[in-house]
């Protein structure tokens, strides 16, 4: 998709999801959008960079109940007809993902969906979470498209999208589910770090994610993200995030102890791999079977 259709496409789905971020400012609730145009404007500088497929909020999960009436005046809902099922995946995402059933929009002949999100680390977690009413405490201002949102600073928003990558490249479910790994992820952690080194220094970026206890994975996704872009600043950034517990992570992936695993290929292999699916299936137990289903039923509508 060239860059004039992808500007398009992304101004088409903000402009269809304004009344929804309207209604959030007018009753003053802490929230951020995360990924998607913010993330374009930080890492590249312009708006419709990046393709994105939703927009994801981010918000204290607190807020849910208010966040949804939000959405649902502005005609967005949770587009799954049996109310019972639906009730059952509303439980299941609170319990065990960082994100509610997706809600969506049909506009035209195009569904617009928006996520919404209540935390930024994942349903398997088992560590310290991570407060997101304070979070979202210092959130700053955007117009996009004529807009004003409000999103993340640089620096939380590299804490957001290191743990989202990590997230994506470890979960059994989305390995089992997506095709690849997209060199793009890697390019937005590059590009981020890089154009914006003033506010997202080394010390602050080193004090945030230790205050959160997650230096492993940030340095997880700086190392992989070394890998593809040499640069002295990034290996900077990962020489001082270097630690054990980080290391022992890079042959790996799962999100807990119980799912994780090591890889048999390298990251290269991995990289370039147009089915990951495949990479994994001979080391998947019943378990892991079984969540990937009820996963694939939530949250894709399989």
């Amino acid at each position: 998709m060239d860059k004039e259709k992808i500007l398009k496409r992304s101004k088409f789905y903000y402009l269809c999801s304004f009344p929804v971020l309207k209604k959030l400012n007018e009753i003053d609730m802490p929230y951020a959008i995360i990924k998607s145009e913010p993330l374009s404007m930080y890492a590249y500088g312009a708006y419709g960079q990046r393709i994105f497929g939703d927009i994801d909020i981010l918000l204290a999960r607190q807020n849910l109940k208010l966040a949804d009436g939000c959405l649902k005046q502005s005609g967005f809902y949770q587009t799954i007809n049996d109310s019972k099922k639906l009730r059952e995946y509303k439980i299941f995402s609170l319990a065990s993902s960082h994100q509610t059933v997706s809600y969506k929009r049909l506009v035209g002949k195009y569904f617009i969906e928006i996520d919404i999100n209540f935390d930024i680390l994942w349903g398997e977690y088992t560590g310290k979470r991570i407060d997101i009413s304070e979070f979202l405490s210092d959130s700053v201002e955007m117009s996009i498209y004529g807009c004003k949102i409000k999103t993340l600073s640089p620096l939380k928003t590299m804490i957001q999208i290191a743990l989202h990558h990590y997230k994506d490249l470890n979960s059994v479910f989305l390995l089992a589910t997506r095709k690849n790994i997209k060199y793009d992820m890697f390019k937005d952690v590059y590009y981020l770090l890089k154009n914006n080194l003033d506010e997202i220094t080394l010390d602050k970026l080193y004090a945030m994610s230790s205050e959160y206890e997650i230096i492993p994975y940030v340095y997880y996704v700086l190392y992989y993200t070394g890998l593809l872009f040499k640069d002295e600043i990034l290996e900077r950034y990962v020489a001082a995030f270097k630690t054990p517990e980080g290391e022992g992570l890079l042959n790996c992936y799962g999100l807990n102890e119980a799912e994780r695993r090591e890889w048999k290929l390298d990251f290269q292999t991995r990289l370039e791999s147009k089915n990951l699916y495949e990479l994994i299936e001979a080391d998947l137990s019943e378990r892991d079977l079984r969540n990937i289903e009820i996963n694939r039923k939530v949250f894709l509508g399989d």
